[in-house]
This record gives structure tokens, C-alpha cells and sequence, in this order.
């Protein structure tokens, strides 16, 4: 079992961030292992809502079903994803600090076939990629981009 937690904090409003990250679509502009994404199911966004996912972890081509299993507008958002053999799930909060938004992550994966083999590597590797694409997250949101 690989375990991470990441915070930042991001010089926006909560209920900015919030929609940013919420709005799948955007995925792709902050996380650097999601390629596609598209709702599986007719559900809104909230709890139950289901999207088929592609992306890529240490050159293997991953797909899978992301499930949206946390949904409280401007809190929370938490996910369940199995892509292959590695299952990921997430809970972001978002809470006020200042005029910016303190964002946490709490995440655990479970690896099986190849990358059970590596987990150990893929633990640090996990945690630094998240540290990323929430350093990209920061900048997409604080450019205005």
C-alpha cells in the first residue's frame, strides 16, 4: 500500500479552486498522468458519478474507471479509480486561508502486476509527481491561465 499526503496553498478563492479541480475537463492541465477523461454515466458531478479515464504511469499506458465517491461544493472531493492493475483513491479539502485556498490531499494506491514489483520505487515516485502537479495546479490557478 503506497500512502501520500500533499498541501499547498494557493493564492485564489476557495470556491474558485474548488471548480477548478472539479471540473474533469481541466485534469489534464494539472495532473501530469491524465491523457482523457469522459463521463461514464448520465450522472451529474457528485457522489456515484463514474468517468472512463486513460493515462500513463512509468511509460505503461493505463485505462480504468474513476468513481467520485466525496462531493461537498468548496470542501471536499474525494475519488476511487481502478486504472489496470493499480487501484488510487483520493480525498482533497479546501479550506480559506487568507484571501487563498489551503488545499490538502490524502491519497493511497494499491499496486498489483508490474508495479507491485516496484512498489517501493513507485512509492517516492507517486509522491513526487503529486508534489508536482500541485505545483502546476498553483500556477495554472495564480496565472489566470
Amino acid at each position: 500500500m503506497i500512502t501520500f499526503e500533499i498541501v499547498t496553498l494557493i493564492d485564489r478563492p476557495v470556491k474558485e479552486v474548488f471548480a477548478f479541480v472539479t471540473d474533469l475537463n481541466n485534469l489534464h492541465r494539472w495532473q501530469s498522468t491524465a491523457q482523457e477523461i469522459e463521463p461514464a454515466s448520465d450522472k451529474s458531478m457528485g457522489v456515484g458519478a463514474t468517468f472512463n479515464v486513460k493515462g500513463e504511469m512509468l511509460g505503461h499506458k493505463l485505462e480504468g474507471l474513476l468513481e467520485i465517491v466525496e462531493y461537498e461544493p468548496d470542501s471536499r472531493f474525494g475519488y476511487r479509480a481502478k486504472m489496470g492493475p493499480v487501484t488510487v483513491g483520493a480525498v482533497m479539502t479546501f479550506k480559506p486561508a487568507g484571501t487563498g485556498t489551503k488545499l490538502s490531499m490524502s491519497g493511497k494506491g494499491e499496486p498489483g502486476g508490474f508495479f507491485k514489483i516496484a512498489e517501493g520505487m513507485l512509492a517516492g515516485r507517486i509522491k513526487g509527481q503529486m508534489e508536482d502537479n500541485f505545483a502546476r495546479l498553483k500556477s495554472v490557478l495564480e496565472s489566470g491561465a
